[in-house]
């Protein structure tokens, strides 16, 4: 066994473990939000669908990397096989974009936010990300040939000018992002204290999946653009950038992993939903004190 068979045995393991924890958490953050009404805010709906795309970006990783591996395919038979993949990773790239102007509406124009209704919203959130990815999916469709190509992987499916422009506009995307929330934290301190209460809970839930999302894939696609760029590299070269897969997986799975480190709120509703008799337990003590005004405990020693 040659060191490059080694090496994708190696990617092909560590995508298959992002793939089932990965899974399991996306899966486990859309029945939490579908459970917990107390959840429910059009955000965390957002990020549903996140997860939601992300679930068949994992399986279009297993295709690219474990149940593909070390066969060659043209472009015809590898869009046969990850088409439904060129999908959800188009949406799934524009969703975080959608993710983070949401909560700047709502914290810059608040009132035009609420009135908004759930139709206009809907069709606000939904028709960008649609279209760009029926149009990013057909275009790969339009693309098929009997050309070989290095690896079976959305960057790979259409020719290089367009794969290039593929990588840029997701780029784009993550540089979008970073300003955006740059100025979503302007907005969020220029606020009274009292009104940034509102929206604290939120701020420190997202900043972490921000950054997550910029360190990995942002670099993923700088790294992905190196790749497509450079037309000859050595085998050593080539196993290096195979692991740029790493950074995808990572992307695709840390959604509900990062949201119960970061927030107490969704932790707690976890909890309530899969261990209810400890979350009884520990919230008594709580209760019982919650109930004892200041003003009523005074009243009560003066009359002893």
């Amino acid at each position: 066994m040659d060191y490059r068979t080694l090496n994708l045995q190696f990617i092909a393991v560590y995508k298959v473990a992002f793939f089932v924890f990965g899974t399991i958490g996306n899966l486990l953050f859309i029945h939490l939000i579908v459970r917990k009404k107390q959840l429910q805010s059009r955000t965390s709906i957002l990020q549903c669908f996140q997860c939601f795309f992300h679930l068949f970006c994992q399986l279009g990783t297993l295709l690219d990397g474990v149940f593909e591996i070390g066969n060659k395919l043209n472009r015809s038979e590898c869009f046969d096989r990850i088409g439904f993949y060129v999908f959800f990773q188009a949406a799934q790239g524009l969703i975080m974009v959608i993710i983070v102007l949401d909560i700047l509406v709502f914290v810059k124009f608040t009132t035009l936010y609420r009135n908004l209704s759930s139709l206009k919203y809907t069709i606000f959130t939904a028709t960008p990300i649609i279209l760009f990815s029926f149009a990013t999916a057909f275009y790969g469709w339009l693309s098929r040939n009997d050309n070989w190509i290095p690896s079976c992987s959305p960057p790979f499916i259409f020719d290089t000018s367009a794969s290039i422009l593929y990588k840029y506009i997701f780029i784009f995307f993550s540089l979008l992002v970073l300003i955006l929330y740059i100025i979503l934290i302007r907005a969020f301190y220029q606020r009274s204290q009292s009104s940034c209460q509102i929206f604290q809970k939120t701020i420190k839930r997202l900043q972490l999946s921000v950054v997550i999302y910029i360190a990995t894939w942002f670099f993923s696609q700088i790294f992905g653009l190196i790749v497509l760029r450079v037309t000859e590299y050595s085998v050593g070269g080539g196993m290096i950038f195979a692991h740029n897969s790493l950074f995808i997986c990572l992307s695709y799975s840390n959604t509900f992993y990062v949201t119960m480190w970061r927030s107490k709120e969704y932790r707690d509703q976890f909890y309530s939903v899969w261990c209810p008799k400890l979350v009884r337990i520990s919230t008594i003590p709580v209760i019982h004190v919650s109930l004892i005004s200041p003003k009523s405990t005074v009243t009560d020693r003066r009359r002893t």
